[in-house]
């Protein structure tokens, strides 16, 4: 399942993959890497989250915090 043009999740038996596209600086083709393996379509959103903040350029911790548990709480709403 794709979520916006980075990232994807995809299951397999024991798994959900968070996967993010990367360009080939080879080729300049793309391909997918592992982010994280989470156990709940969840705690995948949760990690994708995570994932997102780690890469601002956000300062402002308290703002960051405010708007992560602002998100895990929509995420524990949705029906997965």
């Amino acid at each position: 399942m794709l979520i916006g043009r980075r990232h994807k999740l995809e299951s397999d038996s024991m798994n959900i993959t968070l996967s993010e596209k990367h360009k080939s600086k080879k080729d300049g083709g793309s391909y997918w890497r592992a982010v994280g393996y989470y156990s709940t379509p969840a705690e995948a959103l949760k990690g994708l989250v995570d994932t997102a903040v780690r890469e601002t350029s956000l300062t402002d911790l308290k703002t960051v915090v405010k708007k992560q548990e602002e998100l895990y709480k929509l995420i524990s709403k949705l029906k997965v």
